[in-house]
């Protein structure tokens, strides 16, 4: 029986030659360029290594003129499967308009919540148009306050996982200072 599997393998030197230091290195990559003019909004994941190297650069998908439903676990499991350390987001709105939606916020935050569990920084979201991008980076809209049912409950989860885990640190711990106070009286 023969199996077979894929490898991801690091893109070719000159590919990792590409930095993605600054929003503005971002916004001039081609792929960007490539759609800040589309009719339809689409949306690009940037995956790089901790010396903001890109790695890749996704199409995560395409929408209608004023919107696009992207599920956060692409993006978290795009940036998993690229082994990326930062990531970033990008993705053109048609109407020219900068500001971040309510769903834009929303997508961002949630999945930044959840790229933090498996410590993957998401360093931007950057909304380009036809002239101009907006950085949520830089405005501070990315974790500002994000609150959100199912993000409380998976931290209370890890908290209270992390905080069986001390307990059962402490409990060894003590037992072992219990033996050796037991072996210094002999």
């Amino acid at each position: 029986m023969k199996v077979e599997f894929e490898i991801e393998t690091k893109p070719e030197v000159n590919a990792l030659e590409r930095k993605g230091s600054s929003t503005t290195d971002i916004f001039n990559l081609d792929e960007v360029q490539a759609i800040k003019n589309a009719i339809q909004e689409h949306f690009l994941f940037i995956g790089m290594d901790r010396g903001n190297n890109i790695r890749n650069i996704r199409l995560l998908g395409i929408g209608n003129c004023s919107e696009i439903n992207i599920d956060s676990k692409d993006i978290v499991r795009t940036a998993l499967l690229t082994a990326s350390e930062k990531v970033v987001l990008v993705h053109n709105h048609p109407s020219n308009n900068l500001q971040p939606s309510k769903q834009d916020l929303y997508i961002t935050n949630y999945t930044n919540k959840i790229l933090e569990i498996f410590n993957i920084q998401m360093v931007d979201h950057i909304i380009v148009t036809e002239k101009d991008f907006h950085s949520m980076g830089k405005y501070n809209e990315i974790n500002c306050n994000f609150k959100n049912e199912k993000i409380d409950f998976l931290e209370n989860t890890l908290l209270n996982e992390e905080n069986q885990k001390l307990k059962k640190e402490i409990k060894k711990l003590k037992e072992n200072s219990t033996k050796n106070k037991q072996k210094d009286y002999r």
